[in-house]
């Protein structure tokens, strides 16, 4: 009988085996040597050893008899035993465990996803052979034999293993699971999204990503059925997720389930759990009233993420955004240097160095005509100086040293030096005459959109 801490020692004889639980709800062990129903105690009834080779190598497998190894699961009312990866199927009939399949040990689709829909044997995804697996088998009881299942979708989910799932009526909610990293495939990535695969239609959903949130992301064997809903139990917690109501909720259970086997399922059966225990090298059948999980403060949040999604368009318009702001304001400094490092002029005023001083009429268009030519002889000075009236040539010739000196003070008085802006020299052409030579470039100013797009 349980101790009044809900634990029941299994059987003595009993070491390694896979705990299962009954169509009818009633759990128990299955051993190579025997089967152990739970009835208020342990009955046992003895199993026939295998018959034939075909047999022994399933049941004698070097990675044992037990949940790792094996998934029980029921068709027709009766346990098969699937082998994790693919390949043996075992089925209990007449107090035997014998083999129905024609396969061999796949190691293929490894820790997939394993239902049971209309009494026909599914596996989706899986690991095996340094490859994840994106696709659905099904056992073909005639030919004994593991088939590729052809969707009709063309939306295929990426390739996973240990997802979390639930087959409702004959739709198979996928959550997460874990997959490799496309750059490095000896890195594996945890999954994100949520999907369905209807089995009436042989079709792909997208259901989006699920909610950061959940604490559970890919299994690690401690699921099980609460009715419509499925519950995973990890590090203290409980997360119960409803696909249908697109909801979960979570309650930090703190040592409720202290010293549970991870590696066992959970079965719940009349309003309550049964899990195996294991504590100080022993293992115990322990069971829960589902009563004792209401006791505790659960938050419930959406399954789905309902974070907005960026529209692509709104990214591509946002970066262009932020680059033209980028160029625009380097751009700007850009300018500043501009106006600093040359000498700058429009109708009233000569700039440099981020200063400007006023020029004359006249001035202005001496500088311009020398920023546009970069020299002018004597003789167009003269017409910038007096386009009227005529003087004698010694009269002009001091008008011009006058004005030259003039705009050199002007300059000086700006620049804070005795450079000169203008220099006098002779006429490489002809040495009678004489030009004027800027001593630096001179350009007209220009405001900062234009040079924007200019430069």
């Amino acid at each position: 009988m349980f101790s009044n801490a809900q634990d029941l020692e299994l059987p003595k004889e009993v070491v390694d085996f896979i705990f299962t639980q009954a169509p009818n709800g009633t759990v128990s062990l299955i051993s190579l040597q025997a089967m152990y129903v739970l009835d208020k105690k342990w009955k046992k009834t003895t199993l026939v050893p295998p018959q034939n080779t075909k047999d022994s190598l399933a049941l004698y497998h070097p990675k044992g008899l037990n949940n790792n190894n094996y998934l029980s699961l029921y068709i027709n009312n009766q346990l098969h035993l699937v082998l994790n990866g693919g390949g043996y199927v075992l089925k209990l009939s007449n107090n035997r465990l014998e083999r129905i399949d024609n396969s061999v040990d796949q190691k293929n689709q490894i820790d997939a996803a394993h239902v049971v829909y209309k009494n026909e044997l599914y596996m989706y995804g899986g690991y095996g052979f340094w490859s994840f697996k994106d696709y659905i088998t099904y056992f073909d009881f005639k030919m004994g034999q593991w088939q590729y299942l052809v969707h009709n979708s063309k939306y295929s989910p990426s390739a996973r293993w240990k997802p979390l799932f639930q087959l409702i009526g004959n739709k198979l909610f996928v959550l997460g699971g874990r997959t490799s990293l496309k750059k490095n495939k000896d890195i594996d990535i945890v999954l994100k999204d949520i999907f369905i695969y209807d089995f009436k239609t042989k079709t792909f959903e997208k259901q989006g990503e699920y909610n950061p949130k959940i604490p559970v992301k890919y299994s690690n064997g401690t699921g099980f059925n609460m009715g419509d809903k499925i519950a995973y139990i990890t590090n203290d917690k409980i997360t119960i997720i409803d696909f249908v109501n697109n909801e979960f909720k979570v309650a930090n259970t703190k040592k409720l389930f202290e010293n549970i086997d991870y590696q066992k399922p959970v079965y719940e059966y009349l309003d309550t759990l049964y899990y195996i225990k294991k504590k100080k090298n022993q293992k115990f059948l322990s069971k829960l009233p589902l009563n004792k999980l209401e006791q505790y403060n659960y938050k419930t949040y959406p399954l789905k993420n309902t974070a907005t999604k960026t529209s692509p368009y709104w990214t591509i318009a946002m970066v262009m955004l932020i680059s033209a702001l980028t160029w625009v304001f380097y751009s700007l400094f850009r300018y500043k240097d501009f106006l600093k490092t040359l000498v700058l002029y429009d109708e009233k005023n000569l700039y440099y160095g981020g200063k400007s001083t006023q020029i004359t009429t006249k001035q202005h268009k001496a500088i311009e005509a020398l920023g546009l030519q970069g020299q002018i002889t004597a003789s167009e000075l003269n017409v910038f100086i007096s386009s009227k009236k005529k003087f004698a040539k010694s009269h002009l010739t001091l008008l011009r040293q006058n004005f030259i000196k003039e705009l050199n003070k002007t300059y000086n008085e700006l620049t804070k030096t005795k450079a000169l802006l203008i220099c006098e020299e002779k006429d490489p052409n002809d040495r009678r005459h004489l030009v004027y030579k800027t001593t630096q470039a001179v350009i007209k100013k220009y405001s900062f959109w234009t040079f924007l797009f200019k430069r």
